[in-house]
């Protein structure tokens, strides 16, 4: 039996006062179904990728630049997509366990950014720049995997 509360009474000195109850605030996401979307856009960019290579068409050096944007573009589209998806049983706990993937996230970005330069120095590879695609990929990845693990292991 579910009951639909929206007041509840403080009893004060033999009076009743009532309260409205907040109800929390659910967090935006997209329906289930984005998932297998998700998928579907991860797998087509990386068989493209892969045919592209493997047959080893001939580009100009500007083709094979946006061809590799438009697949890490796609790539993290549809990794956004299955990050940003509900589970088919969302639940409080569900949404604290993305809180905390969120959490482990945004620690590993930070250190990431700031860790890959000195390990480069440290092993006398040139540094480079970070682009925005490999923190964000990293993050994705790191999410993903994350929020899979700890939703295992609750």
């Amino acid at each position: 039996m579910i009951l639909d509360v929206k007041y509840i009474c403080h009893l004060e000195k033999h009076t009743c006062q009532m309260e409205g109850i907040k109800k929390p605030k659910e967090p935006i996401l997209l329906p289930a179904y984005f998932k297998v979307i998700g998928v579907i856009i991860i797998v087509l960019a990386l068989i493209t990728a892969i045919v592209i290579k493997s047959m080893q068409i001939e580009m100009y050096p500007s083709q094979k630049e946006l061809f590799r944007l438009f697949t890490m573009n796609a790539f993290l589209l549809g990794l956004l997509l299955v990050a940003w998806s509900k589970d088919k049983m969302e639940d409080e706990m569900t949404v604290f366990i993305r809180l905390k993937a969120m959490a482990w996230t945004f620690t590993w970005a930070v250190l990431y950014v700031i860790l890959k330069p000195i390990g480069d120095l440290i092993f006398d590879d040139p540094v480079e720049i970070l682009t925005g695609q490999e923190v964000v990929t990293s993050m994705l990845f790191v999410y993903l995997i994350t929020y899979f693990f700890q939703k295992r292991w609750r």
